[in-house]
């Protein structure tokens, strides 16, 4: 009985689950899910998956992620749907897992709690977007390591509970490869431990292999977060900071408790440490923990709770900065594992309440109904890119960041005066928002006016933090403008602050063969052909510059490799042609160019 007892609540928590984000599975990408995949040479390339292991090519090092869709790209290539459904899968596999763990650490109400769990709108952008799935990888080793570690608490440490324990040390690095936020699992396991008994000695020991893991990949995630900005991404004290984590963390239960107009992107604070409004909810927290802490025995779920959430959220804070709070100090995203405390919980009171089962069943019944029809209409706003920046903008009118969504989306579809009009709007509310600034310049340079696009160019490289491109793009216009020597420290200074920037090479090598500075035009492309490997374009670059400085034989070289690597480049059979006619080769050149007009009648 109780076996079946057990898999009907499986198959509820899964099925409940299924039906409240079935909508995601019509939706497309949205954001940077296309940077993500379908423009990140890791996923597509087929050393990619060594690549993303064992270099620093990848924005952060959470390998076990990329590697995901590394092997995804070779299935699903840009068909959104299969991405979504494993997203929504891994999600299910969460709420299971979740309610092994409760059920283990023999938490009244666990079922309930992992219903909750399934159908809360604060996890649905965790799980319809698909960049989000460092979020749901994350959380399903961090719990498959819970689960794993509970039979090392419960057997203490001896043989039989050696394996398990290893196996638990193995999901948490699996964890913290997929992403940071799960660093604070050894506290986590500690408080498990406390939830059962006093912690000895030997537990510290137990969970010093943990701390070590947690440190050691914390600090190459930090170090991978911060080398991709130059320049600080907000200028904020330590009080500041303090004062900002203390509303955070009342921003984030009010919305576990009140899922109400919820949003991609709210609206940034402006924390004033000088106003006493801004020190009531770091008082309030304080007082509660407090409060929580003198009434332990009649209160420690609560206890256990309040704390696990805290500290859950500590990497979301603020303490340090991470790119998205450029938009936002807070997101739904950020308290997806924290949300465990809250609805093991509401589990845990469910249980205690000393009500009759039909009036508990109905409650239970009309809060997972009421949260599931909430995910299930939010599932929808990430159905595209348009939609999702309109339903940032209907709850933050204010989001410049959703307007130069708007504007970089009407770009693509042809449409100028829309995609003027939107950036205009982002650069009105935000004047230093520097990738506005990058898009209406290169709106501009599309559209021939180069002046403008010059201004918007350094008006981004100004501001960054996105500095490198801001750069390669004043260099553009430079050479557009026919200032190839103003472009060259422009790009020098790109090159800087990143030095792994094939596009910067690129136009690099244009400037110096305008300047006539042929062997530093020759470097240049040669810089970008090691990062481009098997490029046929670059290839025909590094010839064009070879055969200007009279040396055919390399020239000859480089096109022939050109041609190998896309026998359809045109530019390559006119080049070779040409480097053929000067060495006499009359009946070679006439081929080559008969296959030049081929491939340039190819539609």
């Amino acid at each position: 009985m109780s076996r079946l007892r057990n898999f009907g609540a499986a198959a509820l928590i899964a099925l409940v689950g299924l039906a409240a984000y079935l909508p995601t599975l019509r939706n497309g990408f949205v954001w940077d899910d296309d940077t993500v995949l379908a423009h990140n040479a890791l996923v597509r390339s087929p050393d990619g998956i060594l690549r993303l292991w064992t270099t620093a090519q990848q924005a952060d090092y959470w390998p076990v992620s990329l590697a995901s869709f590394w092997a995804e790209w070779r299935v699903w290539g840009t068909d959104a749907a299969g991405y979504h459904a494993t997203n929504l899968a891994l999600h299910l596999a969460c709420c299971l897992l979740l309610w092994s763990v409760l059920r283990r650490l023999r938490i009244p109400g666990a079922a309930l709690a992992a219903l909750l769990f399934a159908v809360h709108p604060v996890n649905v952008e965790s799980v319809a977007w698909i960049t989000q799935r460092k979020n749901l990888l994350g959380m399903l080793f961090f719990l498959l390591s819970a689960r794993l570690f509970l039979p090392w608490l419960e057997r203490g440490p001896g043989r039989g509970a050696r394996a398990p324990y290893l196996l638990s040390l193995l999901a948490f690095a699996l964890a913290m490869l997929s992403k940071g936020s799960v660093a604070p699992l050894p506290l986590v396991l500690l408080g498990a431990i406390a939830w059962r008994r006093r912690p000895t000695r030997s537990d510290w020991l137990a969970l010093l292999p943990f701390f070590l893991v947690a440190a050691a990949l914390a600090a190459v995630n930090v170090w991978f977060e911060s080398r991709g900005f130059h320049g600080a991404l907000r200028q904020a004290g330590p009080a500041e900071r303090l004062l900002g984590a203390g509303a955070a963390v009342w921003f984030y239960l009010g919305k576990a408790l009140w899922p109400a107009h919820l949003s991609l992107v709210y609206p940034q604070w402006r924390i004033d440490p000088g106003s006493a409004l801004w020190w009531l909810p770091l008082l309030a927290a304080a007082g509660l923990t407090a409060a929580l802490l003198a009434a332990r025995r009649r209160l420690r779920p609560a206890l256990f709770a309040w704390l696990y959430f805290g500290v859950m959220l500590a990497p979301a804070l603020g303490f340090t900065d991470v790119y998205f709070m450029r938009f936002s100090l807070v997101a739904d995203h950020y308290q997806h594992l924290a949300l465990i405390g809250v609805v093991a919980l509401a589990g845990w009171a469910w249980a205690a309440w000393r009500w009759s089962a039909p009036a508990k069943g109905a409650v239970a019944a009309a809060a997972v109904l009421a949260l599931a029809l909430l995910t299930a209409r939010r599932a929808r706003a990430y159905r595209d890119e348009a939609a999702l920046y309109r339903a940032t903008l209907a709850e933050n009118p204010g989001c410049w960041m959703a307007y130069n969504g708007l504007g970089m989306l009407a770009m693509k579809a042809g449409q100028p005066r829309d995609a003027l009009a939107d950036l205009n709007e982002a650069l009105r509310l935000n004047p230093e928002f520097a990738e506005a600034h990058l898009n209406r310049g290169a709106l501009e340079f599309s559209a021939g006016r180069m002046e403008a696009a010059h201004a918007d160019f350094a008006q981004a490289a100004r501001f960054g933090p996105l500095q490198s491109a801001a750069h390669l793009n004043l260099a553009a216009s430079d050479v557009a403008l026919g200032r190839s020597a103003e472009a060259v420290p422009e790009l020098q200074e790109a090159l800087r602050l990143r030095p792994d920037y094939p596009e910067a090479y690129y136009y690099l090598g244009n400037a110096y063969q305008a300047l006539n500075r042929l062997p530093e035009a020759a470097e240049a492309f040669a810089a970008e052909l090691r990062l481009r490997p098997g490029d046929s374009d670059v290839e025909d670059y590094l010839g064009t510059v070879y055969a200007a400085m009279g040396n055919d034989e390399l020239a000859l070289r480089h096109f022939q490799r050109a041609i190998a690597l896309n026998p359809d480049n045109a530019a390559a059979h006119h080049d070779l042609a040409d480097c053929y006619r000067r060495g006499g080769r009359t009946e070679d050149a006439e081929r080559e160019s008969q296959a030049a007009a081929r491939a340039l009648s190819r539609p």
